[in-house]
């Protein structure tokens, strides 16, 4: 009957008509499957139930909730009809404040011992999203002349991302299609932007030093003002700087230069790429490094 999205999901309105009992229902489907632990888990905990091949979304899965129609008349002010359609048309605009609000309430709980919603423990939740939302599963073949991209679902086995990108906001363009370049080739890339639902909720600072310190070949980072400033591209530069250290000389850090910043622990011998070289150039450049380290 109605359709609708917010940045994260395709949102789908339908009535259903049974021999038991009609009603209507709202499916959500992700734009980015599959979903976080956290995702999943919430959703469960509002009673949202899994569809494994739905319709609306050409056999795709999905999740989904039923309101039973009620009706204590004979016209359709003498029903749910009108209450259903208005929590329908609430979801886009509220859907994602509410969903933030639950994970964030969540989180603070959790840092005195506590819990809100049936979560699994943090460990266990970052374990679960590095081996079956985020990272490429086993057997997948690294980046190479095929250039074929990843596929929609990714699952198996832990294994470690060919590049992890690190930026500040006012390189995000840049970082988005050097991150591009690089997926388009066949490489498994981090960039935030790819698994938007995966870190929606997320304890962070725990979740990226995995990513930068342990699960990355490389780390290209886009090195300024603003990066060296931002308190996140701070704690990131940390980890990446503290596997660099355990590489004892190896390449690991590939820094472009955005402008002339200097940032603490990043030596001025440090082979640099400047921005002005061009993002298609460098996407180049890092395509050739990460084919020549396989």
């Amino acid at each position: 009957m109605k359709q609708t999205e917010d940045n994260n999901f395709l949102f789908r309105f339908t009535f259903i008509e049974t021999d038991r009992e009609d009603g209507f229902i709202t499916h959500y489907r992700p734009k980015h499957p599959p979903l976080s632990a956290e995702m999943t888990s919430l959703f469960n905990f509002l009673g949202l139930r899994q569809f494994d091949e739905c319709p609306e979304f050409d056999f795709e899965s999905c999740y989904y909730r039923t309101l039973p129609y009620r009706s204590h008349g004979d016209t359709p002010f003498d029903s749910n009809t009108d209450h259903a359609h208005r929590c329908f048309n609430a979801h886009a605009g509220q859907f994602p404040a509410a969903i933030q609000g639950l994970l964030t309430a969540n989180a603070e709980i959790e840092k005195v011992g506590l819990t809100l919603l049936p979560f699994p423990k943090p460990a266990e939740r970052l374990r679960n999203n590095l081996t079956a939302n985020v990272l490429r599963p086993a057997g997948t073949a690294r980046g190479g002349a095929s250039g074929g991209a990843l596929p929609s679902k990714i699952s198996g086995l832990p294994e470690r991302f060919d590049v992890a990108i690190s930026f500040a906001g006012t390189e995000r363009d840049q970082a988005h299609q050097l991150a591009e370049l690089a997926r388009t080739a066949g490489f498994v890339v981090f960039y935030d932007d790819f698994y938007p639902e995966q870190l929606w909720g997320k304890e962070l600072v725990t979740f990226f030093d995995e990513i930068f310190r342990k699960r990355s070949r490389f780390c290209v980072i886009f090195i300024s003002s603003e990066y060296r400033d931002r308190k996140w591209t701070s704690h990131e530069m940390r980890s990446a700087q503290a596997r660099a250290l355990e590489e004892k000389g190896k390449e690991y850090i590939l820094p472009i230069r955005v402008d002339d910043t200097e940032v603490d622990g990043m030596l001025p011998t440090v082979g640099y790429v400047p921005i002005d070289t061009g993002v298609d150039k460098i996407g180049e450049l890092l395509i050739r490094k990460l084919r020549s380290s396989s």
